[in-house]
């Protein structure tokens, strides 16, 4: 990975569905090899709908979901949680995500409580979205029901397709979507209108490519690209029963609104979760976005512009893993909502570096969509049709991120002028003290919203670079 001067944070993440026929019984791709055809233009091609039919199309998946979808419209225009380019996001929407985020990430933690762990709800979400449009009958339902949970599918695709098209984007606080598709040029036909939804709906990239080594580095040369380079070799090889990849890419780089100086770095020690004690590099500063909830206090570091950082440091005597485990996502987003902005805290946060590889099969279908990864029972014929017999079903989900977070940020105009506005704030409390020199909550999240786009915990930095987990 290149160096890059200036930058706080750099976050990014990855997510590969792999549809398999199983037995019955970033965009502007420069280096594409010559076997792989770019089929994008096509299926985004303009039909007659007026844009703002198509608004409204997106907004209803089924007729069964027509009235609810219709109110939770309604719904939208009385109750957002912006007044940004995110404020039709409705709260019911919010908790919703954040139940979902919540939910993946204890999954994913739960027995590696001693690794650190970061997922992009994000990204799992978009990856997950268009292969639902591919799904039928009650793996359908079950993908639904997971991704979605307390809210419709209308609801859950509209409020989906405004977040990530909301996202702010800007040269201190970047942050770059892309979705991609590839199928196998034989043995599988895929659905046109499958196709064609993701493409318009999603802004999709279609590859069809013959699956063979060519078309292995044509998928890691798409990620590496839609990454920035921080994710390299999403995939070591392509099975042969594999006929298509739903892919997701975020990557995100931001500078601090307020950058450490050398005299606020000091070693110290940071107790792991297995009990051990390690020397560290600690960033002290002031902040003025205090957090507390029953069993947790907090911050929040703000970034220039458009993001801020969350953390939430549980109390002693309760485990990170037992505290994420009974967070739910109302509660946690209006910690997140509700910060205290005229409480001063002496904060303290670690520089850390982390990277993050799992396999989500088991961890989605504990969740609740078990369906979607049985290889007999999978229904995924919306998705395309095989030539040959077997039946298409999920058979890897690949998610990979990677985080990095230091002192560095702006020096000038910005961190001048917040810190003027910060310093008039009416100061109620006496100061606090958060020193995250123990396992820690923190997220990513966007300013306005206070949605997640990165989510993880730190458990353990007992090396300069602290210990990736891969759980394949």
């Amino acid at each position: 990975m290149k160096m890059r001067k200036m930058i706080s944070c750099l976050a990014t993440g990855i997510l590969a569905v792999s549809l398999t026929a199983g037995t019955s019984g970033c965009g502007n791709q420069t280096g594409l090899s010559k076997s792989a055809k770019d089929l994008t233009a096509q299926y985004r091609a303009e039909d007659a709908q007026t844009d703002s039919e198509s608004q409204t199309d997106l907004a209803s998946q089924t007729d069964s979901d027509a009235q609810a979808d219709s109110d939770a419209q309604a719904d939208t225009q009385q109750n957002s949680v912006s007044q940004s380019g995110l404020s039709t996001l409705s709260e019911e929407f919010a908790e919703s995500y954040m139940n979902f985020s919540l939910r993946l990430l204890a999954q994913s933690q739960k027995g590696n409580g001693g690794t650190n762990i970061m997922v992009s709800p994000l990204s799992v979400m978009m990856a997950l979205e268009m292969t639902r449009n591919g799904a039928v009958g009650e793996t359908l339902f079950q993908m639904e029901t997971v991704l979605y949970p307390d809210i419709t599918v209308g609801q859950g695709k509209a409020g989906l397709l405004a977040l990530s098209g909301g996202l702010p984007d800007s040269e201190k606080g970047h942050l770059a979507l892309a979705d991609s598709i590839w199928f196998r040029e034989d043995n599988f036909t895929p659905n046109e209108d499958f196709l064609e939804t993701c493409a318009k709906d999603y802004k999709t990239e279609i590859y069809k490519a013959p699956f063979d080594e060519d078309t292995l580095t044509d998928i890691n040369r798409w990620v590496e690209e839609g990454t920035d380079g921080m994710v390299k070799d999403i995939l070591n090889e392509i099975p042969g029963d594999a006929v298509m990849y739903l892919i997701n890419a975020v990557a995100f780089e931001a500078e601090w609104q307020d950058t450490y100086e050398a005299y606020q770095v000091w070693d110290t020690d940071f107790n792991c979760a297995d009990g051990r004690s390690v020397t560290i590099e600690m960033m002290y500063s002031e902040e003025w976005g205090y957090l507390q909830d029953e069993n947790a206090e907090g911050f929040i570091k703000p970034y220039a512009e458009g993001y801020d950082f969350v953390a939430l440091l549980p109390d002693e005597e309760i485990s990170l893993e037992e505290y994420i485990g009974q967070l739910d996502g109302a509660s946690f987003w209006q910690t997140i909502k509700e910060a205290d902005d005229t409480v001063l805290v002496n904060a303290g946060l670690p520089k850390f570096e982390s990277e993050t590889s799992l396999e989500l099969s088991d961890v989605l279908a504990e969740l609740g969509m078990p369906l979607a990864f049985d290889e007999d029972e999978a229904d995924f014929s919306a998705a395309g049709t095989l030539s040959e017999d077997g039946n298409l079903h999920i058979s890897s989900v690949l998610h990979k991120t990677y985080i990095a977070v230091d002192e560095l940020g702006t020096k000038a105009g910005a961190a001048t002028e917040v810190a003027v506005t910060d310093s008039c704030a009416a100061v109620t409390d006496e100061p606090k003290t958060v020193i995250l020199d123990r396992p820690f909550l923190y997220a990513i999240v966007e300013k306005d919203s206070g949605l997640p786009v990165f989510i993880g915990t730190v458990n353990d930095l007992g090396t300069q670079y602290p210990p990736s987990t891969h759980i394949y």
